[in-house]
């Protein structure tokens, strides 16, 4: 970003010097050079060859060189003030921020992820976030080094195998779907900077894809800890197309039962895969299955639970199905008075947009005296 600024001296001679133009950018990073820019206009508008000559009245920031202006932070966090003169003109001074130079790179999360692919069609292939924290150590007394986030700091992720561009992607927006296998992205307020990974030709997956992000400093100086490398690895599993219930789709809580408890049966729904020869159903673990109390509306007297203890107030869960294909739930009343009925579905995705057919599944538990 640049700031530009002007002093002027007032002249009905048009043809003399009345004003200095500067710019520069409004930050400088430690250990980076800022090089401004100026020139002497006359009151035609003109530049004219008055010399200008650099220098600032702070500490933050020290001008190396008068003549080009050459400048170089000199105590990070703060702000310093660059001024222009020439000709017996004085410019508005511009305020440059200085900034720590990151001194490590490091992943803050895995660096293996695996994606899985159900199918070519209607489905999803995002990775989870390959992230990197960029930060400045500095020394914090008896305890030792202590890290500090930067933020606005570019990380380079660069896709280098598979060597055939196509297959996948970078992003950095869980919407986008444009090829690009080399994307800049910067430090969030956390310090960390993150892309993903999709596949586009569910056609010619790739086993895995190797990511390397590299940060670089202003100066374009690798910053200690950088590259680091991540690895994708993409597996082909069932298609799950169907969704059904594993068990009745109603129930009855008597609220006088002793031990007194409200808690329903099981509202169970299994996913599976349907062969198409046969018409068999193969159940499939480890899909996610949305649950949902849609009736009464106010929250507060029921919730699910997953656990036969569980009290605490919950009015959306998701569960994800067992070995049997079966994922499950179950109804308690947790502040009185009881409502009549309560409405419960369940539904299911495939991959992250298309619903699962037989979705959704609804039960309905009653509450008696």
């Amino acid at each position: 970003m640049l700031a530009a600024a002007a002093t002027c001296k007032v002249s009905t001679d048009l043809s003399r010097d009345i004003a200095i133009e500067v710019r520069a950018p409004d930050s400088l990073e430690e250990y980076d050079t800022l090089k401004p820019t100026a020139r002497v206009l006359t009151g035609h508008g003109d530049s004219s060859a008055t010399a200008v000559f650099w220098f600032s009245p702070d500490s933050a920031i020290a001008v190396l060189d008068s003549t080009t202006g050459r400048t170089v932070v000199i105590h990070t966090g703060q702000t310093g003030r660059l001024v222009a003169s020439g000709g017996g003109l004085v410019s508005n001074p511009l305020v440059i921020r200085t900034l720590a130079a990151a001194d490590t790179a490091f992943p803050a999360g895995p660096t293996l992820d695996t994606v899985d692919i159900a199918g070519t069609t209607a489905l999803d292939s995002l990775s989870d976030s390959l992230k990197i924290e960029i930060a400045d150590t500095i020394t914090a007394g008896a305890g030792g080094d202590s890290i500090v986030p930067l933020a606005g700091r570019p990380v380079i992720y660069t896709i280098v195998h598979p060597a055939l561009a196509g297959p996948v992607t970078l992003v950095t927006l869980d919407t986008t779907h444009a090829l690009a296998t080399i994307d800049t992205a910067a430090s969030n307020i956390s310090g960390v900077a993150f892309v993903k990974l999709r596949l586009l030709a569910p056609d010619t997956i790739p086993d895995s894809v190797v990511v390397v992000a590299s940060a670089q400093r202003a100066n374009h100086a690798v910053v200690p800890g950088s590259p680091d490398t991540f690895v994708v690895r993409f597996r082909g599993v069932a298609v799950a197309d169907t969704l059904f219930a594993a068990g009745p789709l109603g129930d009855t809580v008597h609220t006088s039962a002793v031990p007194p408890d409200s808690l329903s049966d099981s509202l169970s729904v299994a996913v599976g895969d349907t062969a198409a020869a046969t018409g068999s159903i193969t159940p499939l673990p480890g899909r996610a299955v949305v649950f949902a109390i849609t009736a009464p509306q106010t929250t507060g007297p029921v919730t699910l639970v997953t656990n036969d203890t569980a009290r605490t107030l919950v009015t959306t869960d998701t569960v994800l199905t067992d070995a049997r294909g079966v994922a499950a739930v179950q109804l308690r009343l947790i502040a009185g008075p009881a409502p009549g009925s309560v409405e419960v579905t369940a539904s299911a995705k495939r991959g992250v947009s298309a619903r699962l057919p037989g979705s959704p599944v609804r039960f309905t538990v009653r509450f008696e005296p």
